[in-house]
């Protein structure tokens, strides 16, 4: 073999050549000129290109010409550009991203750093709590950086707000009627939702009360983590008009 190609840090062996029979390997340093004793094991430290040359000689001590070993060790790549992912729990993740440098491919790992995954991870959100994920990047020459940490954390999801236990009753028309109310964990903020249950708004609704019957509102509270728990619904019962009693006369005289 004429060539060999090492990364950096790589294990080199021992390079080799084939003597006719009865012929005997000279081996020489980069310079050509230089004899050794024995075939060199080239050094891997440092990315350079390294020559060697080999000859043979016969039994009368005639040498052939020389043949040329080229060694080219390639430098490693950077870890590749990468950053942390939070996710609320039970959230739908996508996989992990990285930024290799040009013409670099990136070889992913699973949470031991050690088994290499056919492609990016997507995430558990399960689990509360953090899971380390690796990546590195690879040069064309085939030599792979140093790994880049991933570190992906599992927020908790609050608990719903605390509303109140029963329908809030309004007679149809009523004026006045206060913004609903709920009541936020510590450390927490409320979300309110539109009429349809949906649509968040930064304030809550004052129910109206133009059309009898019985609505239902929404509110969730979120975490520092800006984790939206499971939302509370707020019943609002309007009742209909009374009508006017009935009496036997609308006008009595008296002296």
């Amino acid at each position: 073999t004429t060539s060999y190609d090492y990364c950096v840090g790589a294990t080199a062996s021992m390079l080799t050549a084939t003597a006719s029979s009865g012929h005997t390997l000279v081996w020489y340093e980069d310079d050509g000129t230089t004899t050794i004793a024995s075939a060199p094991t080239p050094s891997t430290s440092s990315p350079t290109i390294l020559t060697y040359y080999v000859s043979q000689e016969n039994a009368n001590g005639c040498e052939s010409p020389q043949v040329e070993i080229t060694v080219t060790v390639s430098g490693l790549p950077n870890a590749p550009i990468v950053s942390d992912v939070d996710y609320c729990k039970d959230q739908l993740a996508n996989p992990l991203t990285a930024s290799p440098d040009a013409n670099h491919t990136l070889v992913w790992y699973d949470t031991d750093g050690t088994t290499v995954l056919s492609g990016a991870p997507t995430p558990s959100t399960g689990t509360v709590g953090t899971t380390p994920y690796y990546v590195s990047q690879e040069n064309a020459s085939g030599c792979e950086g140093p790994q880049a940490l991933i570190t992906v954390t599992i927020d908790p999801v609050p608990v719903a707000p605390v509303v109140p236990s029963s329908a809030l009753v309004y007679c149809k028309g009523a004026t006045g009627v206060p913004a609903l109310t709920a009541t936020a964990s510590s450390g927490h903020t409320l979300v309110w939702y539109d009429t349809d249950g949906t649509t968040e708004i930064t304030t809550p609704l004052s129910p109206s009360t133009s059309t009898v019957g019985t609505f239902t509102y929404k509110v969730a509270q979120k975490n520092s983590t800006d984790c939206v728990g499971p939302k509370a619904t707020i019943t609002v019962e309007i009742l209909p008009d009374v009508v006017a009693p009935t009496v036997a006369t609308t006008s009595y005289d008296y002296c």
